[in-house]
């Protein structure tokens, strides 16, 4: 089976060499949380997430193993928080990019039901060629699951 049904092919892609400010406007814009970053060539590099630029903003020690799980004792303000930000805003995406799995417009449903399970918001799906051809969220799966025949 087909993953057209599911996946759009209109979708807001980065390049390798946009900038955290860029990327996070166009997360704004489009109200997500991952964007597919790839070459010039159009192919898949790699998703760059917000989670990434989030863990930026927080202090080492929060970040190793299971982490400090309570940071109230710092007492950052959100000053602080906008701080750190503007000093990341200039570095390059491929700083925050993770490797994400991905599928093939032919792949079956049912791998992109696991991929979501295990955690992605969005499955990128590529050609033979990596290059990439669209974009399967879980919203996407959610809406064709409602559909009727």
């Amino acid at each position: 089976m087909s993953l057209a049904p599911l996946y759009t092919t209109d979708f807001v892609a980065l390049r390798d060499t946009d900038t955290v400010s860029d990327a996070t406007a166009q997360m704004l814009r489009h109200r997500v949380t991952d964007l597919p970053v790839v070459d010039g060539a159009g192919k898949l590099v790699g998703l760059f997430k917000l989670d990434r630029v989030f863990a930026s903003l927080l202090p080492k020690a929060a970040l190793i193993g299971y982490g400090m799980p309570d940071l109230n004792f710092l007492g950052g303000t959100l000053e602080d928080l906008r701080q750190h930000m503007h000093a990341v805003e200039h570095e390059q995406v491929a700083s925050f990019i993770v490797q994400p799995h991905s599928v093939r417009p032919d792949s079956s449903p049912l791998e992109v039901v696991l991929l979501l399970y295990r955690g992605a918001n969005s499955v990128p799906v590529v050609d033979e060629h990596d290059k990439l051809v669209g974009m399967v969220s879980a919203r996407d799966l959610l809406t064709a699951l409602h559909q009727d025949n």
